[in-house]
């Protein structure tokens, strides 16, 4: 009985102690944790910083693939390592200018057919999306009522608003690949961020394609090698590329640009022995500041 009356109270004892090292080890944890939030916090403003300056310092007229800004920017500072990427916006079409005021824009809501087709999205999504966007509840084509949620009715604000809404799948949103070829999905061909208007130095070749009907693959991959050695530094040189007519010109002006005014920045860091995400808005329009910003 005394025997085991010992063991119950050293049993006791075990628990205490293990309690209060769990206890230790989750509150250094969480101040660690809360450590490396305020130096990645501080990490962060001073990467915005310099990214606006790059920003600024960069040709505001003409923006191209090759540019500072385009290409990977590996940073090696003392006990942090950081990775950026900037993506300027204007390579991607806006999938909010396909309704102006209370009206469907028949001529873009053409250019995004045309995409769709192209990348092999189901025409369905197209009129989802537009549903999504409108100010009224009814239907133009599209899903209006959800099971969960309604639908928003307004303009798209992210990239990942898109997995809201009905048929926009994992496959629909990153790409996917048919007998062999890969797809994009709708993160690599459209923005909400865009201003509206395609950099024809940096959009791709399936968003080229979609801005006017005799825009083939063919001519679409003129445009690409000839911005490669020489890029735009205005829209009107596109016709001096070989079947690039002023017919099509005209018809595409309104939509298209030589410069890009949005900049999203995708940066890791690597801190404290961990990895952290941030993600950095910019706009360019006439000072660059930093929209927003986010850690993930």
């Amino acid at each position: 009985m005394i025997l085991l009356f010992v063991f119950i109270v050293i049993a006791s004892i075990g628990t205490a102690v293990l309690d209060t090292t769990e206890d230790r080890y989750l509150l250094e944890n969480y101040v660690e944790d809360s450590v490396n939030t305020q130096q990645i916090l501080l990490i962060s403003d001073s990467i915005s910083e310099a990214l606006i300056k790059v920003l600024n310092k960069d040709d505001k007229s003409v923006d191209y693939i090759g540019e500072f800004w385009s290409k990977n920017i590996p940073l090696a500072l003392e006990n942090v390592k950081v990775e950026v990427q900037i993506v300027d916006q204007e390579r991607f079409l806006n999938p909010n200018r396909v309704i102006t005021g209370e009206k469907i824009d028949k001529k873009f809501f053409g250019i995004l057919e045309r995409l769709f087709d192209t990348v092999q999205i189901n025409n369905q999504i197209l009129y989802n999306i537009i549903d999504w966007i409108d100010a009224d509840s009814f239907s133009n084509g599209g899903k209006e009522d959800y099971r969960l949620y309604p639908a928003k009715n307004s303009y798209i604000d992210t990239v990942e608003e898109f997995l809201l809404i009905d048929g926009v799948d994992s496959k629909v949103f990153n790409g996917k690949i048919i007998n062999g070829r890969f797809f994009p999905g709708l993160k690599s061909v459209l923005s909400p961020y865009s201003n509206g208007k395609v950099n024809i130095n940096t959009a791709s070749k399936w968003v080229l394609m979609a801005l006017d009907e005799e825009i083939d693959s063919s001519l679409a991959s003129k445009i690409i090698s000839y911005r490669k050695e020489k890029p735009f530094k205005n829209v009107d040189e596109l016709v001096l590329i070989d079947g690039f007519s002023s017919d099509i010109l005209y018809r595409i002006r309104l939509y298209i640009d030589v410069k890009s005014e949005n900049f999203l920045a995708d940066v890791g860091i690597t801190f404290g022995g961990r990895k952290y995400k941030l993600v950095i808005l910019l706009n360019r329009k006439n000072k660059t500041k930093v929209v927003w910003k986010k850690i993930q």
